[in-house]
């Protein structure tokens, strides 16, 4: 069954996410960025094997979690793991690294 991305809601609702000890994926996006329309699906179709949350953060609508966790790119996916980043990859993903990544996690 594929991940579906959690849109954010509040500030509360990523630190919510973010308290579980599961892997947590955030993705952070902008409406007008046509790269993050073009990384979205590719993301999704590369996690969706993987029992991980996806939580999507519209930048420009929550510009203080962006500034929070240092995000001056767009897109960026930081990925958590018991409320610790333990990857970042800003405007040119690397797929792989975060599959290899999820390997490890899931192997």
């Amino acid at each position: 069954m594929p991940n579906l991305m959690i849109p954010i809601e509040s500030k509360a609702h990523l630190t919510q996410l973010l308290e579980s000890e599961e892997i947590l994926v955030v993705y952070f996006s902008s409406v007008d960025c046509s790269v993050c329309h073009s990384v979205r699906p590719k993301l999704e179709a590369l996690l969706s094997e993987v029992p991980v949350k996806i939580a999507q953060v519209e930048s420009t609508k929550f510009v203080d979690i962006a500034g929070q966790h240092l995000i001056f790119a767009m897109p960026t996916v930081l990925i958590f793991q018991e409320g610790k980043e333990i990857l970042r990859e800003s405007r040119f993903i690397d797929f792989q690294k975060i599959e290899r990544l999820m390997s490890l996690a899931f192997d």
